[in-house]
């Protein structure tokens, strides 16, 4: 299996042109780098959700490597400060909706706009796809990050029974309409 991936990889490497121009955002007043996700970087996100997560890994490396290098039209972004990759978000686009995969924020960097503008980033994605929509799932429990979404204009279309493995947690099914 690890082979096989490490194939894709090289000829992912090969073939990929960036979608994303990296660029340097002021947020408060700190300076970061907006930048896409390689696989170069899957060492340092699995370190990043270990953190967020309390230890648990949503994500693994496979499954990264899985999305990199899908023939679905997508992005994933991070946030770095000071050399160090602090948030990442992902976006896959099906259809005419853009679903948003993950956002991850370290816990320090949390509540200083830094979630808000890598979900904006996957707003001009999804939208200059032609996307309608875009879509995301919570956990119930996570109040602070429905919040947000909700503060972005995301609205609840539905709970989904025990989504997430690991703790059989329900999710919250949130949607935004970009059109309106």
């Amino acid at each position: 299996m690890l082979k096989r991936f490490k194939a894709l990889t090289s000829i992912w490497r090969q073939k990929r042109v960036p979608q994303y121009e990296r660029q340097v955002v002021t947020i408060g007043n700190r300076h970061y780098l907006l930048r896409e996700l390689t696989d170069e970087d899957i060492k340092s996100l699995i370190l990043l959700q270990k953190k967020v997560y309390a230890g648990t890994l949503p994500w693994s490396r496979s499954a990264f490597l899985s999305e990199f290098v899908s023939p679905l039209r997508h992005l994933y972004l991070c946030a770095v400060y000071e050399d160090e990759i602090i948030a990442f978000s992902g976006c896959r686009i099906q259809g005419t909706d853009g679903h948003i995969t993950n956002v991850a924020v370290l816990p320090d960097y949390q509540g200083q706009g830094i979630g808000s503008r890598l979900l904006t980033e996957m707003e001009e994605f999804s939208a200059a796809s032609g996307c309608e929509t875009m879509s995301l799932e919570v956990r119930l429990s996570n109040r602070d990050a429905q919040r947000l979404y909700r503060k972005l204009g995301f609205v609840s279309r539905a709970i989904k029974k025990g989504y997430y493995d690991e703790s059989n947690e329900d999710a919250l099914d949130m949607v935004k309409f970009l059109n309106d």
